[in-house]
């Protein structure tokens, strides 16, 4: 395969995470590695289950925690607002079922890989993306169909 062809990705915005108990998993982190609660994304736990965005001490690595049972969901990779939109084409170019979903301050795109783990490409260029996708919601998920 040609991978020039592939867009480029900006590098991993943060990783999905199921914990045991919400609360008792953001002390451990801040305890052990530092990690302190991004507060301009708190507000999307809502129910005190997650998901509840961690940051280490240099601003690098992101951790999204989820209170519940089972599998992580993955990896969330970044992307820049043009690889973001260069991305759902590629992905969808593969015949891949992509969920973009508006979060308010960032855009995301949901797929899974043959595994069938989820993965997800997030980007914080709002205003790029929202010009480009302005039907997609505010909080919605919206499926792309193939």
């Amino acid at each position: 395969m040609n991978n020039t062809s592939i867009p480029k990705l900006s590098g991993i915005d943060h990783c999905h995470l199921n914990v045991d108990n919400l609360v008792d998993a953001v002390k451990w982190y801040e305890r052990v590695l530092g990690f302190s609660v991004v507060p301009e994304l708190a507000f999307w736990d809502e129910d005190g289950r997650g998901p509840l965005t961690l940051e280490d001490t240099s601003s690098t690595t992101r951790l999204a925690l989820f209170e519940g049972e089972g599998r992580s969901k993955g990896i969330a990779f970044l992307a820049s607002g043009d690889q973001f939109i260069q991305w759902r084409n590629h992905l969808e170019g593969l015949n891949i079922k992509v969920v973009l979903a508006d979060h308010g301050v960032t855009f995301s795109m949901y797929f899974k890989d043959e595994s069938g783990n989820s993965h997800e490409i997030t980007s914080h260029d709002y205003r790029y993306i929202k010009s480009y996708y302005p039907n997609v919601e505010l909080g919605s998920h919206s499926a792309k169909k193939n």
